[in-house]
């Protein structure tokens, strides 16, 4: 079995670098593809602590949990992702679900805009990340004190209780990022079909249900269904055959996502960038170090907890369009982490040591407009300049991309430039 899961965690590890190089060597969407890096991560991730737990049985119980962690991260890199997709600009988004027309829960409009929602939306995932953390450190600290019993669910031991927990919170975060993505896509048609959106939930969601499904097996229902025999120990049962499990499906959907996450989209010359140009690709390693930065995650689970507790100011203007003056004076850098001025969600154009943005002086102030749902746009005579460019990218509509690095439903303190924190 050891041989076995070690072959399957080499195969997930190197597919897994190797989607990972496709997306660092097309790095021109910093804000959507640092999400998708680290959603592909996550079978590679699971593959390599249920490698550990097989090697180290005694310590399984304290090893397994902590891939739990990352998975929480990666369902709020989802929603960030569906969001990213609707309303890029993190300066319009409050401004643009208050134009959303609501929905009731037979999907009829209603009165008012969809902002509740969105805060809701946001609060449920968003929260995910710590309460799964809090979870883990109780579970393994329970395991310590041997007040846990994994295979019990008597009232005086804490596996019952986490177990409960646990799943009403992932249900609720995966339920709120599933209803997300199927209302801003099917219903609105914000999402294009042309993003693959079902495909990269269908896909994420296969990676969590078959491990809901063994947690189900082999943990609520072990003792029933299976005892250990001569062949079958008990460690057999607890933890190698789920272990081995994991590490066979990490191989499936690593693969499965070099489909349903490709990096062709990303490709020099497919994507708009904020200044109405193409999207240049940013250096590599400026790459690496914007998809490891976990600040926008952080600064969202900090948001959803004032959510929770309504502490959060709202502000719905966004911004006007950075100058070309003012563009020169900052020295601004156009990559995600540059190291002159650290600056937030941009795209990368600059070559060698030139940290200035490329083409500033042709900037045009009509190619960016404020983003609003299809239902509230109207047609204008401003902006000529974006519909000029649009026949030459092959009908592909312009998003504003003048985005911040934090993706707060109210995108407060955004701004050009806006510093690393």
């Amino acid at each position: 079995m050891v041989y076995v899961c070690s072959g399957c965690l080499g195969i997930t590890v190197l597919s897994t670098a190797f989607l990972n190089w496709r997306h660092l060597h097309s790095f021109t969407v910093p804000q959507e593809q640092r999400q998708i890096i680290r959603i592909v991560n996550l079978p590679a991730v699971y593959a390599i602590f249920a490698f550990l737990g097989v090697c180290f049985p005694m310590d399984y119980q304290y090893i397994e949990p902590i891939a739990g962690i990352y998975e929480a991260f990666c369902v709020a890199a989802l929603l960030l992702l569906g969001i990213e997709y609707v309303c890029p600009d993190g300066t319009d988004r409050e401004a643009y679900f208050s134009k959303l027309p609501g929905r009731d829960k037979k999907g009829q409009f209603i009165e008012g805009g969809s902002l509740v929602w969105f805060q809701r939306t946001w609060a449920m995932v968003l929260q995910y990340p710590l309460s799964k953390t809090v979870l883990v450190v109780i579970q393994i600290v329970t395991q310590i004190e041997h007040v846990y019993c994994e295979n019990s669910f008597s009232p005086k031991y804490a596996h019952l209780y986490l177990t409960l927990v646990d799943y009403f919170f992932v249900g609720g975060a995966l339920g709120a990022a599933i209803k997300f993505f199927q209302r801003m896509g099917r219903k609105e048609k914000a999402i294009s079909i042309d993003r693959g959106s079902r495909a990269k939930i269908w896909s994420f969601l296969g990676v969590l249900v078959f491990q809901i499904l063994q947690d189900i097996i082999f943990g609520l229902l072990n003792g029933k269904l299976f005892e250990p025999s001569a062949k079958l120990t008990y460690n057999d049962i607890n933890f190698g055959i789920p272990a081995f499990l994991t590490c066979v499906e990490s191989v499936i959907f690593s693969l499965l996502f070099h489909w349903s996450y490709s990096s062709k989209e990303y490709h020099e010359g497919g994507r708009i960038d904020r200044l109405g140009g193409v999207a240049q690709r940013t250096k590599t390693f400026s790459a690496i170090l914007d998809a490891l930065n976990p600040s926008d995650i952080v600064a969202g689970v900090v948001t959803s907890i004032g959510l929770l507790f309504m502490r959060v100011q709202s502000k719905y203007g966004a911004r006007s369009a950075p100058q070309p003056e003012k563009l020169r004076e900052s020295d601004v850098g156009m990559e995600p982490l540059s190291h002159r001025s650290r600056m937030r969600g941009y795209s990368g154009g600059s070559e060698g040591g030139d940290q200035s943005p490329p083409f500033e002086r042709q900037y045009d102030s009509t190619l960016r407009t404020p983003a609003m749902p299809q239902s509230a746009r109207g047609t204008s005579s401003v902006g000529g300049g974006k519909d000029l460019f649009r026949s030459s990218m092959s009908g592909q509509e312009y998003q504003p991309l003048t985005r911040s690095r934090d993706p707060s439903p109210n995108g407060m303190g955004a701004q050009y430039p806006r510093p690393m924190v």
